[in-house]
């Protein structure tokens, strides 16, 4: 049963039952037995049918019936009268004035939904309220270490500028609970799953999520275990914050959600709803592509819980290569324009991830999507994107895989552009033979290869800041025409004539044998792929120990305990 929070103790009427002053007297749950979950604030004993002004509510309340009223409307009265003061329940003790629970109290508390719980054997009261009062007061003792702890904790972080991430695990650390935040569209912005699997978190999440009042305020679900409570920024709702206990919320728990939701708000005055978004499906996309899932499952459940499902899917991953600060909103708008969901997110300053999603016939929709990005990038100035693919998969366990194969396409496909005609969309079977030494290009074995091949005219390329390789790499370019390389060149023809002969007399070779040119031409599209301050005169290695590998996919950020 959900209600709201007002000022809660950590003493429950269960907690009360199973004290060992409270076992004494044999206790037996009459009614009620369902809101045992109920929080003590204090016990009052009282013999008193009156209690008009005596109550302030919370109270947990003490009688032996020896003052209640004969008439059995009056007892009804009386119940009445303690339900509307807010008591949590009535403990009954048997045997001074009745020897059962009269009948019209008991429908009276289950008409109020109020426990009514009797006494079997004489009990001192007084030992049940020392035993409870010490309890409730320890328990505010604690409490008040939990806030100051919690306060001090989200201070540091939000001084620190702490991500939504960050500040959704440090919820669950402190209330030690499971946390989802999500937006009013119920999307999962956020979740801590502690160490359970995140796809039983995020079910047990939808079937509450879905049927919840848009109120506002701290609400407790005692049945589920859980508190929401809503984020607010400048009086507006932006999203809610819930924990999942394993038992009945304590106050504590609940007073760390508040304090979270009040960190986060902070957090919320820097960024918009589709920043959040945004940032989500960054977390969840880096989580599939580096394998950070405990399982499938988990991962369809997190995607769903997104927005964006997976199961039953043709995925196709694709890489947009472009340092375009506007990429991410071209994207969408691409995506929107093709009528493709997907999950996408910047992976790095020049890489744009973007997860196809399709229950079938993907492919044939990638070259749509691919060229409505070309043709909205020729609307504002910077160089043309690159933009590749992995293999279609329908497991998303093999996303992983497909990606990198998408990235090092895409990597390839970029290095060589400006030496071939360029795609609207790479695949790995349009990077060739370029894209093949591109990514073996830190390869030690492929480097020693490439200085035996070039070394000389490396080595005469950075001491005399020559165009050795240049030349090479432009005969070969236009297949031996010697005209039109010169012309390329800017040199004249007999300047070339004397210069691939000194070539050929530096390396040894015959630039018209069909192997020795083969071996020149694989060389110079390694140099051409390396960046051009590796591109140095190391004959032995290459500049191996200074060329810069890609990134591994592993390297991506993520939350760390998304699933």
């Amino acid at each position: 049963m959900g209600h709201g929070i007002g000022t809660l103790s950590t003493l429950t009427i269960a907690d009360f039952l199973r004290m060992p002053a409270t076992v004494q007297g044999v206790p037996e749950v009459v009614t009620g037995e369902w809101e045992l979950g109920r929080r003590i604030r204090w016990l009052h004993v009282t013999e008193l049918a009156d209690t008009q002004g005596l109550l302030q509510g919370g109270e947990l309340i003490l009688t032996t019936g020896i003052a209640l009223p004969q008439s059995q409307t009056e007892l009804a009265r009386y119940i009445d009268a303690l339900a509307d003061q807010g008591v949590v329940g009535l403990v009954l003790e048997l045997g001074r004035r009745f020897a059962a629970p009269p009948p019209a109290m008991v429908r009276a508390c289950e008409r109020r939904d109020l426990p009514l719980v009797v006494l079997r054997r004489e009990v001192q009261f007084v030992m049940m309220t020392e035993a409870a009062h010490s309890a409730i007061i320890g328990g505010q003792r604690q409490l008040l270490q939990v806030t100051a702890a919690a306060h001090e904790r989200f201070t540091e972080l939000s001084l620190a500028d702490a991500s939504v991430d960050e500040l959704i695990a440090a919820t669950g650390d402190l209330a030690d609970g499971q946390i989802i935040f999500s937006n009013l569209l119920h999307q999962v912005i956020a979740l801590d799953a502690r160490d359970a699997p995140a796809e039983q978190l995020l079910g047990r999440w939808r079937r509450m999520a879905f049927s919840m009042s848009p109120g506002f305020g701290t609400v407790l679900d005692e049945t589920e275990g859980s508190v929401t409570t809503p984020v607010e920024v400048h009086g507006q709702q932006r999203g809610r914050l819930t924990l999942f206990a394993a038992t009945a919320p304590t106050a504590a728990q609940v007073m760390v959600v508040e304090r979270a939701a009040a960190a986060l708000t902070i957090r919320l005055l820097l960024e918009t709803d589709d920043v959040l978004v945004a940032n989500a499906r960054r977390t969840v996309l880096s989580d599939i592509i580096s394998g950070r899932y405990s399982s499938a499952d988990a991962m369809h459940a997190r995607t769903l819980a997104l927005g964006h499902p997976t199961r039953n899917r043709r995925l196709v991953p694709m890489v947009v290569i472009s340092d375009r600060p506007d990429l991410a909103e071209i994207v969408r708008n691409a995506l929107v324009h093709t009528n493709l969901d997907a999950i996408s997110a910047r992976l790095d300053d020049d890489r744009f991830g973007v997860l196809l999603l399709r229950a079938n016939q993907l492919e044939r929709h990638v070259e749509p999507f691919a060229a409505r990005v070309h043709e909205l990038c020729q609307r504002t100035p910077g160089r043309r994107p690159t933009l590749a693919m992995g293999g279609e998969v329908t497991d998303i366990a093999e996303v992983r895989r497909s990606f990198a194969e998408a990235i090092e396409v895409g990597q390839a496909a970029r290095a060589g552009e400006r030496l071939t005609r360029p795609r609207t969309c790479y695949s790995i079977h349009d990077i060739q033979l370029r894209g093949l030494l591109y990514t073996m290009r830190n390869d030690p074995r492929l480097q020693a290869f490439v200085g035996r091949t070039l070394g000389p005219l490396l080595v005469r390329d950075t001491r005399d800041g020559g165009d050795w390789v240049r030349t090479v790499a432009v005969y070969f370019k236009f297949r031996g025409n010697k005209s039109l390389a010169a012309q390329e060149l800017g040199i004249s023809r007999p300047t070339l004539y004397e210069r691939l002969a000194r070539i050929q007399r530096l390396l040894q070779v015959d630039l018209d044998d069909p192997e020795s040119s083969t071996s020149l031409y694989a060389a110079i599209m390694v140099v051409e792929a390396l960046p051009r301050a590796d591109r140095t005169g190391d004959p032995g290695g290459l500049g191996a120990d200074r060329a810069t590998p890609s990134p591994p996919v592993d390297s991506l950020s993520a939350r760390r305990r998304t699933a």
